[in-house]
């Protein structure tokens, strides 16, 4: 192997390793809840002061000595990285294993031209490297490299030394290759707003800090008071309050989710997906086909009232948090019947209109029911000694049942799989809807699972387990699971396709 030529990132991305310092404080707040809550107890100042003080210190410092001892180096066919202050790492990504490759312009970093690039690799546990401080030119080059999955020592070298010659020829030559494009409008990122509201989570986040101390029953109440005040009712005023302030969240839901996902476009070029999005910072994230894993549509509420469809594409374990999961997942989060349609088609999935999709025995309502008619009695007797009238309990406690019972069967009626082209694909769901695929050929292991109850029944589940999770297919019957086990694994070894 070539002696490895190393690098150090620009000193400008400092801010960058303090920002990071301070996403990991956000992630991790819990662990500072004593902190915070003698910060609240005193009423002296000083200790306020004082712990923010020494926390904006040590972010400067660490970041300055991060900054310092970050090295990366790229060789024909991994990349190396070294970090750490105290405890020193050192880390090797071979291009194979990158399953995906982020561009992240940072708005303190796009007046300079400069981006971060995240990579994720098979096998990390779930974590991400970044390098921070490269042109947008080099980035691209570097990132292709990567999905490619191929380097070579001179071209990559040349690239990371200093100039930006061989990447910007790189970058040339991929855009006279056939290109295929989607843009999403405005109006269409509004509507994704809608469809994916954080609104409980902001929520969540924004009314414990805002209620505690005075600022909230000083200035917040006594000005939406006055605002209101040609309401005489003070129930109708509390009302008008809280619709307020949840339409105002709602709002700003809305207008975080167009900040993530302004300008969105799909590109696809040579079987490389890349989406391009963000308006303070740009993000461009990418795959390529052959690592993909799982394809998931989903529509909740909102979205079928909008008619409209969420696609996301995920290669590797689902991560540890959702956060971290839906940080890194290839989503598009608005896509009208059509653009669905032809984004499948890209991706070879079959239409779903000419499936048939199978359905699971009916058997499996049985389980669900039991409990369900528990809820009955519980209900009634709930009521009675409450001092509802027994027919009014009664009516009830039938009502819930039959509320519950009528869920349960559209859920049984609504979940199917189906095997076609190579795809195994499952669908669940009754006011929101989803539809997992997944690569048959990329499948790791099935197997066949009896509980005490299935036994009894004569039944069984198939776990199949992928390297974008684990999927289950309910309620077969067990010789059937065993025949179609056997199918499968005998389909899954003939194929020898690459399958990461």
């Amino acid at each position: 192997m070539n002696k490895l030529s190393w690098h150090r990132t620009p000193l400008l991305t400092i801010v960058f390793f303090a920002a990071k310092e301070i996403r990991a404080l956000v992630r991790n707040i819990t662990n500072l809840l004593p902190v915070l809550a003698a910060v609240v107890v005193t009423d002296k100042l000083w200790v306020t002061y004082s712990v923010i003080g020494a926390y904006l210190t040590y972010i400067v410092i660490r970041a300055v000595l991060n900054q310092r001892y970050f090295l990366y180096s790229l060789a024909d066919d991994a990349i190396h990285l070294r970090s750490g202050i105290l405890g020193k790492t050192n880390l090797t990504l071979k291009y194979e294993r990158i399953q995906q490759a982020e561009i992240d312009q940072s708005w303190y970093l796009r007046p300079f031209g400069l981006v971060t690039l995240r990579i994720d690799s098979a096998g990390s546990a779930g974590k991400e490297v970044e390098i921070p401080g490269l042109s947008m030119t080099r980035a691209h080059y570097l990132r292709e490299r990567m999905l490619d999955g191929t380097a070579t020592v001179d071209a990559t070298t040349e690239c990371v030394a200093g100039t930006d010659a061989v990447a910007e020829q790189a970058v040339n030559t991929a855009v006279t290759k056939p290109v295929k494009h989607i843009q999403f409008p405005l109006g269409e990122v509004f509507r994704a707003g809608l469809i994916d509201n954080k609104i409980f989570v902001i929520f969540a986040v924004l009314m414990y800090p805002i209620t505690q101390g005075d600022f909230f029953e000083e200035l917040v109440i006594p000005w939406l008071t006055k605002q209101l005040s040609f309401i005489q009712s003070s129930a109708i005023m509390s009302i008008g309050i809280v619709v307020l302030t949840i339409l105002v969240m709602f709002f700003i839901a809305i207008g975080l989710t167009m900040l993530r996902y302004y300008n969105l476009q799909l590109t696809v070029v040579d079987q490389l997906y890349q989406a391009r999005m963000g308006l303070l910072s740009i993000r461009t994230l990418g795959f390529r086909y052959e690592k993909l894993q799982r394809v998931q549509i989903r529509q909740n509420i909102r979205s079928r009232l909008l008619r409209r469809y969420t696609a996301s594409v995920n290669q590797l374990q689902p991560r540890a948090t959702g956060q971290q999961q839906e940080s890194t997942t290839f989503v598009l989060p608005i896509l009208t019947v059509e653009q669905l349609s032809q984004f499948c088609q890209w991706l070879g999935l079959p239409r779903t209109d000419t499936l048939l999709w199978q359905k699971i025995h009916f058997i499996s309502l049985l389980h669900p029911s039991f409990w369900i008619a528990l809820t009955a009695p519980a209900i009634a007797l709930t009521c009675y000694f409450n001092d509802v009238t027994g027919l009014v309990s009664l009516a009830i406690a039938a009502g819930t049942w039959v509320l519950l019972q009528a869920y349960a069967v559209a859920r049984w009626h609504r979940y199917g799989f189906v095997i076609e082209h190579g795809w195994l694909a499952k669908r669940h769901g009754v006011f929101g809807r989803k539809e997992n695929w997944y690569p048959l050929y990329k499948t790791q292991q099935i197997s066949v699972y009896q509980s005490p109850w299935l036994r009894v029944l004569g039944y069984a589940h198939l776990v199949i387990h992928s390297a974008a999770g684990t999927e289950m297919i309910k309620y077969q019957p067990y010789q059937t699971a065993v025949a179609l086990q056997q199918e499968w694994v005998q389909r899954i070894g003939t194929d020898f396709r690459r399958w990461m």
